[in-house]
């Protein structure tokens, strides 16, 4: 494959967010899909957001989004993280918000350097710094904590320290030379703000992230809210549970799970929260369903994108045609047949803004310097 030329190369993070923002949009609509439209590039955009004025005033977040996915995902907790007194900004990662076809090159070094970039320019001694991850983005929030001492809090929503996949992704550096995609090329492409088609390199290199020893080995000392369902078809739970017990030591932390089992609770910090809501037709809680509101326009109860990708194409194609869904993590099971869409909200959204005040506003660090 050619190399980029200077007008095809990806913007580089820079101390003018607004400058980003807009080299940024140039990018996408250049290379972009061409059913995307002009209000879909605005979606999968970096944003920022200043905090309220008229509360204490908290911080600044650096949120991370995952895999395949844009910095649309964080909209509805960085609405919530202004409301209570945190200026916000994300960043888009390299790959993403374009065409499935830039993640064929993509380097994770480039996610890390770039994320680690824009803290550096972001960062205020004058103000405690937080990191929020979803998914991937969460693996590396938690290598930034390790270098960064100072750090105020992590925010992990599905944290995927560990995929059920691994079996898979530990051979896919090799088998991406002989086969490039996981469904053997792109796919139909419906939802505006992440990829549905699959690349390998793009599971290798969030591979190459999960086997980095730093976070293996050390422990993370700040204040840590994460966020995480018992049902998720992409994490290991389990596996983060034990990380979050052994690695995550600050005495403010807190694990909510969302789950309807009764699981043995592996410390005192996990908070067990029931994910089945039958008057919503929810059976249970998803990975992504973790990242937004009921009133999320997109993806909320009314919202106008529908997921029903990750299935059989019979399944998916009566998951598309079906009305009145049932909604649930991969794999949920209907009750009577009727198809499972994948559940795209949290119900629960309030508890999580309480857990959020609970474990970043309740403390302090003594010292938010370099």
């Amino acid at each position: 494959m050619a190399s980029e030329t200077i007008e095809d190369s990806f913007p580089e993070v820079r101390s003018n967010f607004e400058e980003y923002r807009s080299d940024l949009r140039d990018y996408l609509i250049r290379r972009g899909m061409p059913h995307r439209t002009a209000e879909d590039v605005e979606l999968n955009l970096p944003f920022d957001k200043m905090a309220d004025p008229n509360v204490p005033y908290q911080g600044r977040f650096l949120l991370l989004h995952g895999l395949n996915d844009s910095a649309y995902v964080w909209q509805d907790f960085a609405s919530s993280l202004v409301t209570l007194g945190f200026d916000v900004r994300t960043i888009l990662f390299k790959g993403h918000g374009s065409t499935p076809k830039d993640m064929l090159r993509v380097s994770s070094d480039h996610w890390l350097k770039e994320s680690r970039r824009q803290l550096d320019l972001w960062w205020d001694n004058n103000s405690p710094m937080y990191i929020g991850g979803f998914s991937m983005g969460a693996v590396i929030a938690s290598l930034l904590a390790l270098e960064k001492p100072k750090l105020a809090g992590l925010l992990l929503v599905s944290p995927a320290f560990h995929s059920k996949l691994n079996k898979y992704l530990r051979w896919s550096g090799v088998s991406k030379k002989f086969k490039p995609w996981v469904f053997g090329g792109m796919i139909w492409e419906d939802n505006p703000i992440k990829y549905n088609s699959i690349p390998v390199n793009s599971g290798y290199q969030y591979y190459r992230l999960t086997e980095k020893k730093s976070w293996r080995r050390n422990k993370i000392s700040v204040p840590t809210l994460v966020i995480a369902s018992l049902d998720d078809s992409v994490v290991d739970h389990n596996y983060s549970r034990k990380l979050f017990k052994r690695r995550f030591v600050h005495p403010n932390n807190r694990l909510v799970l969302y789950g309807n089992e009764e699981i043995v609770q592996f410390s005192e910090q996990e908070i067990n929260r029931p994910s089945r809501f039958p008057q919503l037709r929810v059976l249970n809680q998803s990975h992504l369903g973790l990242m937004y509101k009921p009133n999320n326009p997109l993806f909320g109860r009314n919202g106008t994108v529908l997921v029903c990708n990750g299935n059989e194409y019979p399944i998916f194609m009566a998951c598309m045609r079906a009305t009145g869904h049932w909604y649930g993590a991969q794999h949920a099971v209907s009750p009577d047949g009727v198809p499972v869409a994948r559940t795209t909200y949290n119900a629960d959204w309030a508890f999580v803004e309480e857990q959020i005040q609970s474990t970043f506003m309740s403390t302090r660090p003594s010292n938010s310097s370099e």
